[in-house]
């Protein structure tokens, strides 16, 4: 697949280059870039500050990117399988402020997570992955590979979370709201807890398409979390001509969107 231009996206402390990916930088990635956190006020034995994150599928590594700049002592391994999107990661990383603590591997995310040297170690792991299921496919390769779960099911995602993340770690997606019951299925599966949901509705008038859902790690059948916590994220207002941010989705991305 060709590359389509100098495309590039500027933020507060980074620019984030995008034209070898076949996945370009999205409202699901920077809100989720934005969202993930290794605490939640149900899980009191949580790390409040993670030292491990790992990205699953990190594209241009826009998610690594945001996540360096909002825990300062984490070190962060940024997994990808495409050849060109791990190059621009590794390029947009090293241009950053954050290089010393960024990493991107060449790699499946099934052949990483059986590496003795990652299992359960991380505190964090998030993911925009691939969660096309059965839909129509590109003639190319490349975004096929980033779109469709041909190559990494959402089973797969939850076990090698699983095998990487320490006791009590978080696990951190966006996913399509139409499969929403292969995600809890698989989640229970795998023994993790969903502990925050976040809904996105695109505009107040307008379902929501996706949610962002985060679950903990669980092997002790005693422990306890409380209710889960749900909220819904609006993304623009529908007023006016163009794209108005709502407060709220301002709010979230205060410290990487650029002042209008």
């Amino acid at each position: 697949m060709g590359t389509s231009g100098n495309r590039k996206m500027v933020f507060k402390r980074f620019t984030v280059f995008d034209e070898k990916c076949a996945m370009k930088i999205g409202t699901d990635g920077v809100t989720l870039g934005a969202w993930a956190s290794p605490y939640s006020p149900t899980t009191s034995y949580a790390a409040t500050t993670p030292l491990k994150i790992a990205d699953i599928g990190s594209g241009s590594g826009v998610i690594s990117l945001m996540l360096a700049q909002r825990f300062p002592d984490s070190s962060i391994s940024a997994i990808e399988l495409e050849p060109q999107a791990a190059e621009q990661s590794r390029e947009n990383f090293v241009s950053s402020p954050f290089s010393s603590q960024l990493t991107c591997e060449e790699i499946s995310f099934q052949d990483w997570t059986d590496l003795k040297l990652n299992l359960s170690i991380f505190d964090l792991v998030v993911s925009n992955p691939p969660f096309f299921h059965g839909k129509p496919k590109s003639p190319f390769h490349a975004r096929n590979l980033a779109r469709h779960d041909d190559y990494l099911t959402i089973d797969e995602l939850f076990n090698g979370a699983r095998k990487v993340l320490k006791e009590g770690g978080v696990f951190t997606l966006v996913w399509p709201s139409e499969r929403e019951e292969d995600l809890m299925k698989s989640s229970t599966a795998h023994d993790f807890v969903q502990t925050k949901r976040c809904e996105i509705r695109p505009r107040p008038d307008r379902p929501a398409v996706r949610f962002l859902a985060e679950f903990v790690k669980i092997t002790t059948p005693e422990t306890k979390l409380e209710r889960l916590e749900s909220s819904i994220l609006t993304l623009e207002t529908g007023e006016g001509e163009g794209r108005n941010f709502t407060d709220e989705y301002s709010q979230l991305m205060s410290d990487f969107f650029l002042d209008k």
